[in-house]
């Protein structure tokens, strides 16, 4: 063997080394931490709750009926490493409206099956619920709950009105934002973010925004690190009538739970 074939063979040794790391970085992604005592927003404990799909990969839902049950139920969807117990306040301000409720937990998140959650899982998880409790007059999302929607609506959901709050809109610059922040070396990230768009693993909230048809309030608050302000603004224009509403000082998960913030989004769904 020559010195040349021998260095040939150690560039490509270490490439593939690198799509190995590179495949796993890209795996790993969908894997959530799960919380040792899952939790579940207090007034659904005076709901109807039922694991929805097959055995193995079962989603916790939670039907909560309104005084006024003939109107369509508000479908909540939380994000990543999150539970229905984020939705509390809303819950509460809806139900006092008499609107009937349907959260539920994403898989591999709070009391659902499984240790993996992606856009599709997540976008078949909505669409399982339809089957069983639509049609929704609107839903809820926060974080990675929006894109999550958006990919449900590509695949058959229909519903009027939609708020979304803090969502992320290039899954690309979130994962590559989080392996940053957990110290991954930059030529795995580069090499993880070019095997992810040449596999086509990234969606992009603005670009499938064009096609939604539901009526669109976008929420954001201008400090949120996670989840820039300026990148929902994008995806808000992209969707057709979307409005845009913006606040400061509460970050990525705490205006969800601020007053004026539920309040917006109860009217908003409670039009």
């Amino acid at each position: 063997m020559t010195l040349q074939t021998a260095r040939r063979r150690s560039t490509r040794s270490v490439m593939n080394d690198v799509v190995t790391h590179a495949k796993h970085l890209l795996n790993q992604s969908g894997q959530p931490k799960r919380r040792a005592v899952p939790r579940v927003s207090p007034l659904l404990h005076q709901a109807d709750h039922e694991m929805i799909g097959p055995e193995g990969s079962q989603i916790a839902s939670w039907h909560l009926l309104g005084h006024r049950y003939e109107a369509p139920p508000v479908l909540l969807v939380h994000g990543w490493e999150d539970d229905t117990s984020l939705w509390s306040p809303l819950i509460e301000l809806l139900s006092q409206r008499g609107r009937s409720v349907v959260a539920f937990d994403l898989p591999g998140h709070g009391h659902s099956d499984g240790d993996r959650c992606s856009l599709e899982l997540a976008a078949d998880a909505i669409l399982a619920l339809q089957a069983r409790f639509g049609p929704f007059a609107g839903a809820a999302t926060h974080s990675f709950g929006g894109p999550a929607l958006a990919k449900a609506f590509q695949q058959g959901l229909e519903l009027d009105q939609v708020v979304l709050i803090s969502p992320p809109v290039a899954q690309a610059r979130q994962f590559e934002r989080a392996w940053r922040r957990y110290g991954v070396e930059e030529p795995m990230i580069e090499a993880a973010l070019a095997l992810g768009h040449q596999e086509g693993r990234f969606f992009d909230l603005a670009a499938a925004a064009p096609s939604m048809k539901a009526d669109a309030l976008f929420i954001h608050s201008l400090d949120d690190e996670q989840c820039p302000a300026s990148e929902g603004k994008r995806a808000a224009e992209a969707w057709p009538g979307a409005r845009f509403w913006s606040v400061d000082g509460l970050g990525h998960r705490a205006l969800v739970q601020n007053d004026e913030v539920v309040s917006m989004v109860a009217g908003w769904l409670d039009a």
